[in-house]
């Protein structure tokens, strides 16, 4: 499960009529607050204070909602590739994706098929992406830097029967394909500039080229149950097994696209009128659920000008995006983050005029985001959300006024428990600052695990989703996530959450970067376990560390073993890969 960090847009308060009479219940019977603060019921359930999903049109499918207003910003650019230059209009995306389209339908995909795509982040993404939306296809989306075997597992779990790809992936997907795989067709290749397409491939040209029909043009009507009908398959993280696809319908993409844009005074982005055009770096990995929503379908809504970054992440190469381009709004994780603070390379010209930031998938660090808003300037949107692959990816977001290492507000249309998890409190729904595992319910919870019930029924308690997320609603209505319950240490009998020991050694001055996880204890069952990156050319010793700990916690919180290390293993992303450590 992938935890994310969102953006954007107006608030609007609820006209609902039962939240109308929440709102209106006895303050003898539950808390009662109002605007961005927090809404939880007689049953302790927390309701959104951004109120119920506008904008939402039922029934739409992704590529519908997505092209709606194509037309007020035909001939503006939509993408370009930061490495090689070519780029298209919105006019070009809309044709083009709509060839493929109808490409596809030729092939008889069935029902319960797939596509893959094992792709870097180049403009010809987009095209497939909604292409195959348009097809009434579900497409699943694989790391490019995945090993055959790995790819294998994704092919065979989605039920994929044709491969998108560039040249330099094509010899590793072809191995891919030998292990048990349902590939039927040859496979499609994107000549992105690294290589020409293989012999027994299929151009990507060839299927989008003026000889193909667009498919709204073709006569042939699809119908599809936006409800029921799942548009995207992406994986999970498999920090619990094996990954598991995820079946996300049209109408779960569409409505967090939605929740998004009703998130208030936070980051939003304006639609392209006139002149004016918002732009946004296509930085974060395309495969990733927080990048095709939040800044790829999301931008494709408002006429957006996206950067796509093809090359495996550098400093470098964000920099020259910066230095060429007037970035108006971008997305990042926590290492993006914690970079451009430390680079002195950017500065107030690159980063400024009141842009707006929204940060995910991991917790940011307090200190590395007090030291980015010193160096850049308070008149920034910056702010962080919440969410999970499961969920579309969205369920909370901040407000600009929303306490830093908070995950904001719920967004429109989501409700949420807060569920002991031990004890007297086991199952039952807690209060206001009382913490426990965080389980949703909301439009853009998934329609469950592809081939899986048996994982759907852990996941699902009816509609609603049991994250694996520790955290708590404070007064105001903010969320805190405060761990993960399956990371747990179990000292004593006792719970430590890893988030917890993290929070307080990120606050170290001589603490770079840490880690927290649990081993083996003869007598306790478990103790806690730090992995320090320490700063450079300062002097720390682990009885340092494990003193600084002793002074912050209860006894059966503090630290039995620490080592120091070049770097914390991490996802892409920024979340930290826990089974690693394990193995240091």
């Amino acid at each position: 499960m992938l935890r994310q960090l969102i953006s954007w847009r107006v608030q609007h308060l609820s006209t609902n009529k039962n939240l109308k009479t929440l709102i209106n219940i006895s303050v003898n019977n539950y808390h009662q607050h109002t605007n961005q603060t927090c809404i939880i019921d007689e049953k302790k359930i927390y309701h959104s204070c951004r109120g119920e999903l506008q904008g939402f049109i039922e029934n739409m499918s992704l590529h519908e909602y997505v092209w709606k207003d194509v037309n007020k910003w035909w001939n503006k650019t939509a993408v370009i590739c930061s490495a090689t230059e070519r780029s298209y209009t919105y006019g070009e995306l809309r044709k083009l994706s709509g060839r493929f389209a109808t490409s596809l339908r030729k092939l008889n995909i069935k029902s319960g098929e797939s596509i893959a795509v094992v792709l870097p982040n180049i403009p010809e993404y987009i095209i497939i992406l909604m292409g195959a939306s348009e097809a009434g296809i579900p497409i699943t989306f694989i790391n490019p830097a995945y090993n055959s075997k790995e790819i294998a597992h994704q092919l065979v779990t989605s039920r994929a029967v044709v491969v998108v790809t560039v040249p330099d992936k094509y010899s590793n997907v072809a191995d891919s394909i030998k292990e048990k795989s349902l590939i039927r067709y040859p496979m499609i290749v994107v000549e992105d500039g690294s290589g020409q397409a293989p012999a027994g491939t299929i151009n990507l040209k060839d299927l989008v080229d003026d000889r193909v029909v667009e498919f709204e043009k073709t006569g042939e009507k699809i119908i599809i149950d936006a409800a029921n009908d799942t548009v995207f398959l992406p994986f999970s993280s498999g920090t619990t097994g094996l990954p598991k696809a995820i079946q996300l319908t049209h109408q779960n993409i569409v409505s967090n696209l939605c929740q998004s844009n009703q998130t208030a005074d936070t980051a939003k982005i304006e639609p392209a009128l006139g002149d004016y055009q918002e732009i946004v770096p296509m930085m974060l990995p395309a495969y990733h659920i927080y990048a095709l929503t939040n800044v790829i379908t999301n931008a494709l809504c408002h006429g957006v000008k996206l950067i796509a970054m093809p090359k495996p992440f550098t400093s470098n190469d964000l920099f020259d995006v910066f230095n060429k381009h007037k970035v108006t709004s971008f997305i990042l994780v926590p290492p993006i983050l914690q970079l451009m603070t430390y680079d002195k390379r950017f500065t107030k010209k690159h980063i400024g005029n009141n842009m707006k930031i929204g940060c995910g998938a991991a917790t940011a660090n307090t200190e590395v985001m007090t030291k980015f808003q010193d160096k850049f300037g308070d008149n920034n949107k910056f702010c962080q959300g919440y969410g999970m692959t499961e969920t579309s990816p969205v369920i909370s977001f901040g407000f600009k006024s929303s306490p830093w290492g908070s995950v904001g507000h719920l967004v429109a249309g989501t409700s949420a428990r807060i569920v002991g998890t031990c004890g007297d409190n086991y199952q039952k729904n807690l209060d206001i600052n009382e913490c426990g595992e965080i389980v949703v319910k909301g439009p853009q919870v998934m329609k469950g695990y592809l081939n899986n019930p048996k994982a759907t029924e852990e996941i699902m308690d009816g509609e609603w989703l049991k994250t694996g997320d520790l955290g708590r609603f404070d007064k105001d209505g903010n969320l805190w996530i405060t761990g993960r319950l399956k990371e747990l240490i179990k000292v004593k009998g006792f719970q430590v959450a890893p988030a917890e020991l993290e929070t307080i050694l990120h606050e170290h001055e001589k603490i770079l970067d840490v880690a927290v996880i649990g081993v083996p204890h003869e007598r306790y069952g478990e103790i806690p376990k730090a992995f320090v990156v320490a700063k450079k050319n300062v002097q720390i010793k682990e009885d340092d560390i494990k003193n600084y700990v002793a002074e912050r916690v209860v006894d059966y919180k503090q630290l039995g073993h620490v080592v120091f290390v070049n770097e914390i293993p991490k996802s892409p992303i920024g979340k930290i890969l826990r089974k690693k450590l394990y193995e240091m």
